[in-house]
């Protein structure tokens, strides 16, 4: 594996939270509101100039109707297929999750 930056996994995300935000069929100015933030906000975090906090990032998979687990394995998916991250080992995220339940 490549050595890869903090900055090139943010830009990753910052990407696929604005694919997943397509994808839906849901606007920058719709997310915006949905958040009670400006146009602006939505904006700066897709291109990776502002970045979200831990609850921040929840209130934004949730205005897409994606859960975090479902996002952890799109942003997976998303960094094997750059090349930043080796695969998931046998059972990976989904029997830790399990053994969390």
């Amino acid at each position: 594996m490549k050595n890869i930056s903090f900055a090139s996994e943010q830009q990753a995300l910052a990407d696929l939270l604005r694919d997943l935000r397509v994808s839906v069929g849901i606007t920058q100015e719709q997310l915006a509101e949905s958040l009670r933030w400006r146009q602006t906000d939505v904006s700066k975090v897709e291109r990776c100039i502002r970045q979200l906090g831990h609850v921040e990032l929840r209130h934004w998979i949730r205005a897409l109707g994606i859960d975090m687990f479902g996002l952890e394995i799109e942003f997976q998916a998303r960094l094997q297929s750059l090349g930043i991250a080796e695969p998931f080992p046998p059972g990976g995220l989904r029997s830790k999750r399990q053994k969390l339940e």
